[in-house]
């Protein structure tokens, strides 16, 4: 009775809408807020599958720790033939990017999708083809669409169309807020589903499509550029912090982040145009607002602690030969090994770099790093250069030395794991960290694609068996200076033996271990990833949380 009584007065609070309405939209929702400009949208348009392919089914492994990785854990001779890219949505990202994952190609591989019955293989004609992609799920509720390179396959994470008629005009029209709107009326949930992207009306306006695909074109050049500035990418090519000629860092950084800045802000603009031009096709301009959030901008800018922790990272890929700065690009990944590809900075000759609380070894990993500021930037504004690292990586220690020491014991893997992760698929390093324990007794780094059955003999006969010979010989110094010590010196002497002995004990039963599995001759194969890997060396390597 109530409802009725309502019903008869003017009430904001009361709707009225004919059933027939909502037979106009596809799938039929009950969107009683909607406009007639946004129904009538539905008559004017087409749909997406008018003008693009969809796959009837998408693609599953049935098991993705056996045959997707990420694409820097492979063999990187295999990349494109038996791994090749696939793409699996990822974290909110718009125009390009999230292309970090590889699946199993090989014959056998294609043969389980195909006859597995948990599994599916999409069809060949949807195979490295051109089109457009993106996250099923997001939190964000907030369209994120991106340029699909003709690469590889997709997965049902990550649906996508291809063949697109008037590829880049599409795209901006998904990452619009007129799509957005459509959207959200299809499907309040955080999952993004097939059938109400298809449901969009598509209304190709001529008169517009050549300003709209070339402000498209330029997103997708600014997110490429943006996602390959990273070493993540397979396309990275050498690091911003040193494709300048500059001598201070600092200047370096400086002028990276501007221009990220400006990439940033012609994004934006672009994006807010793009608003505007779909809002006006769509008779929409009074419903929709074009200002794009900043948050929704996908390029980065990093901070200057990012900026250096980035550069330290590109600097140990260069120690153990990954990079080198004679040529660009991705030097060494897998097959054979060649020397020669390093002149300017000689790659570390054994693949052990060893990370240790003072300079004990030729070849100590903050030695390593100094030497390769001082070739980038010169030797007359290395102290500089090293403060002001030092001071991004905001460590403790009483000089830039004993700072960057201290990032390599305590920070630098961990940043490295976060690095090399993917969302929803785990953090997978490249190079390992075989670690004594918390008191620092002994830690090295390798470079896992450089590993060999005998690296873990090497570990222990060059550099495990030296340091415990140090601290035996540090340990007998001080017992013989408190001898004749007293007062705050012999306070002082006491804590640095505890220390010692500590450090030593810790060694001792690292190197146990070490021996138990360097006796193995354990071999890897790349093909089986981090996880598999990392796992036969558990005892000894850091903890990946």
């Amino acid at each position: 009775n109530l409802l009725k009584e309502l019903s008869k007065e003017k009430s904001p609070l009361i709707f009225h809408v004919s059933n027939s309405h909502f037979k106009n939209i596809p799938g039929f929702p009950i969107a009683y807020w909607v406009s007639k400009n946004i129904l009538n949208n539905f008559s004017r348009g087409i749909t997406l599958e008018e003008i693009s392919d969809f796959p009837g089914s998408q693609h599953k492994t049935a098991d993705n720790d056996k045959y997707l990785r990420c694409w820097y854990e492979i063999n990187y001779n295999d990349f494109g033939k038996n791994w090749i890219p696939y793409v699996k949505g990822g974290p909110f990202r718009k125009w390009y990017g999230n292309l970090l994952l590889v699946v199993d190609w090989s014959k056998e591989a294609k043969e389980f999708y195909k006859n597995n019955k948990t599994s599916n293989i999409i069809d060949q004609k949807y195979w490295f083809k051109e089109g457009i992609t993106y996250t099923s799920l997001s939190s964000r509720k907030v369209n994120s669409f991106r340029y699909l390179p003709p690469i590889g396959v997709f997965d049902i994470k990550g649906p996508s169309f291809v063949n697109v008629d008037h590829l880049y005009y599409a795209l901006a029209l998904f990452n619009s807020k007129v799509v957005g709107l459509y959207l959200n009326i299809f499907n309040s949930t955080i999952t993004l589903q097939v059938r109400d992207v298809k449901a969009v009306p598509v209304i190709i306006d001529q008169g517009f499509l050549s300003e709209i695909s070339s402000l498209s074109k330029e997103n997708v050049k600014l997110a490429k550029l943006d996602w390959n500035s990273d070493v993540i990418s397979w396309n990275f090519k050498k690091h911003s912090l040193i494709k300048d000629t500059s001598k201070k860092i600092s200047d370096n950084v400086e002028k990276y982040r501007n221009m990220c800045i400006k990439r940033f802000e012609q994004m934006k603009h672009n994006e807010e145009r793009l608003n505007s031009l779909f809002a006006k096709i769509y008779n929409l301009e009074s419903e929709i607002v074009p200002n794009v959030e900043e948050n929704l901008i996908s390029i980065r800018i990093p901070t200057i602690k990012e900026s250096i922790t980035s550069f330290v990272d590109y600097a140990v890929g260069c120690m153990f030969g990954r990079y080198s700065l004679d040529k660009e690009g991705l030097i060494y990944a897998g097959g054979e090994w060649d020397p020669s590809q390093y002149k300017t900075y000689c790659a570390d000759e054994d693949n052990v770099l060893p990370i240790t609380d003072d300079d004990y070894f030729e070849d100590d990993i903050v030695d390593r790093f100094v030497k390769f500021v001082e070739i980038v930037y010169g030797t007359d504004t290395l102290d500089e250069n090293l403060k002001f690292i030092a001071d991004a990586l905001g460590n403790k220690g009483s000089t830039s030395r004993e700072v960057i020491r201290n990032y390599f014991l305590s920070d630098f893997f961990k940043d490295h794991c976060q690095t090399y992760s993917v969302t929803g698929f785990g953090k997978r390093p490249i190079y390992w960290l075989f670690d004594s324990g918390k008191k620092n007794g002994f830690k090295c780094l390798i470079y896992m694609h450089r590993y060999t059955p005998d690296t873990l003999a090497r570990i222990r006969t060059d550099y495990v068996h030296l340091q415990q010979a140090r601290y035996q010989t540090a340990i007998e110094d001080i017992e013989r200076q408190l001898v004749s010590a007293n007062g705050s010196e012999k306070v002082r002497l006491n804590k640095r033996l505890k220390k010692l002995k500590d450090q030593a004990e810790e060694t001792r039963i690292f190197e146990e271990k070490l021996h138990h599995l360097a006796d193995q001759m354990i071999n890897i194969d790349l093909d089986d990833g981090v996880k598999h890997n990392y796992a036969l060396f558990k005892d000894v390597l850091a903890k990946i949380k």
